[in-house]
């Protein structure tokens, strides 16, 4: 019993700490338009004060579930040109493949090449969801975005 205490205990006050010491993440125009286009070779001209960047994977199953919300979410007009998918360790013919098969909708799809983006931007994998506002990375959903977490972006930043 006095084991299971002291482990609560450790784990309370490491979950606590954790939180105060948070960095912020800067997200610069430039570090998004150095980005290389995935399905073609214009470049990217996109504005850092608000985008929602979902990095993603051909290889990844819980993506596929997430696509079809993400070219909804897009498709309303607070939304539109701002919804961004990286492609993330994958390469340009799978994820092109990917798009091929579950739909393109009118979403702005970008490739990390060398993940450099991702990394910097405190990436753990995919599915994984960032809502920049201001050029800073103001919330994260790890994981495939659920039909709530999309109600909750709706609300919060349109």
């Amino acid at each position: 019993m006095k084991i299971r205490l002291i482990l609560i205990s450790f784990l309370l006050s490491y979950c606590s700490s954790t939180g105060i010491n948070q960095e912020v993440i800067q997200i610069t125009n430039l570090d998004i338009n150095s980005l290389q286009n995935l399905d073609s070779d214009n470049e990217t001209n996109l504005d850092s004060e608000f985008l929602i960047i979902n990095y993603w994977a051909s290889w990844c199953l819980e993506c596929i579930e997430e696509h079809d919300l993400l070219i909804s979410l897009n498709q309303i007009e607070s939304f539109n040109g701002k919804v961004v998918l990286i492609s993330f360790q994958d390469n340009v013919s799978n994820s092109l493949d990917f798009l091929n098969k579950y739909g393109y909708g009118d979403l702005i799809y970008l490739i990390d090449n060398k993940s450099e983006f991702a990394i910097n931007s405190g990436v753990f994998g995919v599915p994984e969801t960032h809502i920049i506002k201001k050029g800073e990375i103001i919330k994260k959903y790890i994981g495939p975005l659920s039909f709530s977490d999309v109600e909750e972006i709706i609300i919060l930043y349109s």
